[in-house]
């Protein structure tokens, strides 16, 4: 969805062909760090996770660290680009990670969030729905785990807090199905029901809403077959916000 969304590039920033230095924070299965890496042969990337999970062949100029983003960077070197991508969910203070970002760049480097918010409508369509209940109780229940879900709005103003300039906010769209009439969108609306149709709701819902709100599962299983038509319904105009 993020190659769809970005027209096949891994990145948005003005970095030129020939960066040295790229760091790719919470970097998961490391998809985009090996992409990265494949497409620049002249960087050093180091991609860090809690989680050592990524694959043990890859291009010779990528590594693979284990590190929280959140604790103290040590990095020997300052990097010329750094990169973190759906992470909204991660941090309990992404400023904080933005300001340690912005001392672990070289002069001139750069530093991008790629990122998507919960979900909403611009016509009133969600308005009443089970989908938009469902926001409004994922919002409960994060705010309950100290990282919550609304995040991504702030990045820009958090940007600048943290002392970057030219601080750029793109804004695309994930639709809930193919109720856009753009054709890359209802494309990307696809790509959201077929997440959904593999179980997305239930993975987001299910320890949030029962731990964190009390929910029995068969009260979540209702509630969640609701939302899941609600989803599919291209009268609701719903959209994440990337």
């Amino acid at each position: 969805m993020w190659s769809i969304t970005l027209d096949q590039k891994l990145h948005l920033a003005p970095i030129g062909s020939n960066p040295q230095h790229v760091l790719d924070i919470a970097t998961g299965t490391g998809i985009w760090a090996i992409d990265f890496a494949e497409q620049y042969p002249s960087a050093h990337v180091i991609g860090t996770d809690l989680s050592a999970i990524q694959p043990a062949s890859t291009p010779s100029n990528l590594t693979f660290e284990l590190s929280d983003a959140e604790d103290d960077w040590l990095f020997p070197q300052k990097f010329d680009y750094i990169h973190g991508r759906t992470l909204a969910t991660c941090f309990a203070s992404p400023l904080s990670v933005f300001r340690k970002a912005f001392e672990a760049l070289a002069p001139g480097g750069w530093f991008e969030m790629q990122d998507m918010c919960l979900q909403r409508s611009d016509d009133g369509s969600m308005e009443g729905s089970s989908l938009g209940e469902w926001q409004e109780h994922v919002q409960a229940a994060t705010a309950f785990t100290g990282v919550p879900w609304t995040n991504v709005p702030h990045y820009a103003a958090w940007f600048t807090e943290a002392g970057f300039d030219s601080v750029t906010e793109a804004t695309f769209r994930w639709p809930s199905n193919q109720w856009s009439g753009n054709r890359k969108e209802r494309l990307l609306g696809a790509w959201t029901q077929a997440q959904i149709n593999n179980n997305m709701l239930e993975s987001i819902s299910t320890r949030l809403f029962m731990t964190k709100l009390g929910w029995s599962q068969a009260k979540l299983d209702a509630f969640l077959a609701k939302v899941n038509a609600d989803t599919k319904n291209p009268n609701i105009h719903a959209y994440s916000p990337v």
